[in-house]
């Protein structure tokens, strides 16, 4: 049971204002006065204080503080106006389209006693737009080496970061390495390189900037990174080709559009590519994601779309045959196929074992075989009826399940996509608590926490933190599903409490019966 406790300096302030209208003299305890001797400590460590950023760049904004008591709350500052508030000891923020000018950054720290401190002010500029460089002068050139697109690294693990940067007409003075926005390290001679340590468990985004002896900057393209365990799960994006029809047959010399939808359920399509016989004939970076095909070779040919999304994940169609050939060439009629197994939205727990079914039949010839498609990645091929593939050791993860039939004339259909999920085994998935008693008048949300097993969770630093909001209470309770936030966890025993916050103050929970992830 949660019950929210009043601040001590919201009180405090209360007995001071009657003291003044009474005009009656207050004197501080030496209890209180230790307490305000001890207010917390709290720095803006980044940016660096005179940091020059060009318009329309993104401005990193973070700050950490300090207390013997512990942090109740870190709030973010520009020009005295607040932008953000968090209730950890660290807090960071990015600043997007900053108007050229001066601009004070400061932090203000609350402790659990309620007792305050404000960080020194820091000095933001933003530079008037320049597209990088000034007075006829060529901005540099930079691209990211290391480490490769999409790369994935387990918990703990040290990341290369390395660039190369060059000017065409004069050195370059500052190579900034940037995770999420936020800078993490810079050198000011080659090679540029650094190394990243302590990355927290997610997908992360890594930029460098680097910057010329004339004041012209340049920004890597972004890359992405994973930093987890293989029991992560991961959702890759979906890509089916919707033309031609599979089986179609076109004469020689005839243009053939090719269309397809793709779409990811966690991010954006950030690219598709179109292939005839495994190469890559166009991509396209929006939609529509479409192309036109012309002078393809006279025989039969397999068509495939690759989808990659914001994450770098990426997803390869099933595959749909063309015919190509004079316009009196008959036309094969291409079979029909439906998955009967698994059902749709089934779930299992891993290690899992799967048995895929289907059926398939062709009206103008024989089947010469199923295959069998997780996630676009053949699981098995079955020539034989009754269509089958028996998939084993299945690790977590959703998947998304299609068959591809394909007779003896060389025609395929894909059947129609079942979705199901494999879930860990015993993972908690749904925080169950019970709501404070004046969770209506003085709650204005609820935050879950994750701790190490063993740790002091009134003075630890949670590794993981999810804002629950208001549930609805039902029954006396509140239940959230939390699997999201569990699954991120690296594997380990864990303990979890979850915290009542109010303009009042907060208030912690006993923890939780120990977990395994």
């Amino acid at each position: 049971m949660f019950q929210l406790a009043r601040r001590g300096g919201s009180l405090a302030k209360a007995f001071v204002c009657l003291a003044i209208f009474l005009g009656v003299t207050i004197t501080m305890s030496p209890q209180e006065a230790a307490a305000q001797g001890n207010r917390p400590t709290v720095s803006v460590t980044s940016p660096a204080d005179g940091a020059t950023y060009p318009a329309g760049a993104t401005v990193p904004f973070s700050a950490t503080a300090s207390d013997r008591d512990g942090i109740a709350r870190i709030e973010l500052y520009v020009d005295s106006v607040l932008y953000a508030t968090s209730y950890s000891d660290t807090a960071t923020i990015s600043l997007t389209n900053v108007a050229p000018g001066s601009y004070t950054l400061t932090a203000v720290a609350w402790d659990g006693r309620g007792f305050s401190s404000t960080s020194p002010g820091v000095t933001l500029i933003v530079s008037s737009p320049t597209g990088g460089g000034g007075g006829g002068n060529q901005p540099p050139s930079l691209s990211v080496t290391s480490p490769a697109i999409g790369a994935i690294y387990s918990v703990g693990a040290t990341i290369p970061f390395s660039v190369t940067a060059s000017d065409p007409d004069g050195a370059i003075t500052w190579v900034g390495f940037y995770v999420d926005s936020v800078l993490q390290s810079s050198t000011t001679s080659s090679p540029y390189s650094t190394s990243l340590s302590n990355v927290t468990t997610g997908v992360h985004k890594l930029t460098a900037i680097a910057w010329d002896n004339a004041g012209s900057w340049t920004t890597s393209a972004d890359l992405t990174v994973t930093v987890g365990s293989s029991a992560v799960v991961v959702t890759q994006p979906a890509v089916v080709i919707t033309s031609p029809t599979n089986g179609a047959s076109y004469p020689a010399g005839a243009t053939i559009p090719v269309s397809a939808t793709a779409s990811d359920s966690d991010g954006t399509i950030t690219w598709v590519g179109f292939y005839v016989d495994s190469i890559l004939q166009s991509y396209v970076t929006s939609s529509p994601y479409s192309t036109s095909l012309s002078n393809v070779a006279t025989g039969i040919h397999t068509l495939t779309a690759i989808a990659w999304d914001n994450a770098s994940h990426w997803t390869t169609s099933a595959p749909i045959t063309v015919t190509v050939g004079s316009s009196g060439s008959p036309s094969n009629q291409p079979p029909a196929v439906s998955l009967t197994a698994p059902g749709a939205g089934a779930t299992f727990t891993a290690p899992a074992s799967i048995t895929l079914s289907a059926t398939a039949s062709d009206v103008d010839g024989t089947i010469a075989r199923v295959d069998f498609y997780a996630n676009g990645t053949l699981l098995g091929t079955d020539t034989g009826s009754p269509y089958s593939f028996s998939w084993t050791n299945v690790s977590a993860a959703n998947y998304a399940l299609t068959a591809v039939a394909r007779d003896n004339g060389g025609a395929t259909t894909v059947s129609s996509t079942r979705d199901i999920s494999v879930k860990p085994a015993n993972l908690p998935s749904t925080a169950v608590f019970t709501p404070s008693s004046n969770d209506a008048t003085a709650v204005d949300r609820y935050v879950l926490e994750v701790f190490p097993v063993g740790a002091d969770t009134t003075v630890a630093n949670p590794v993981a933190t999810r804002d629950l909001g208001k549930p609805a209470i039902t029954n006396g309770e509140c239940r959230v599903d939390i699997s999201s936030t569990i699954l991120a966890l690296a594997p380990g025993s864990y303990i979890a409490t979850v915290t009542a916050v109010g303009s009042g103050g907060s208030t912690q929970s006993a923890p939780s019966p120990q977990f395994t992830r």
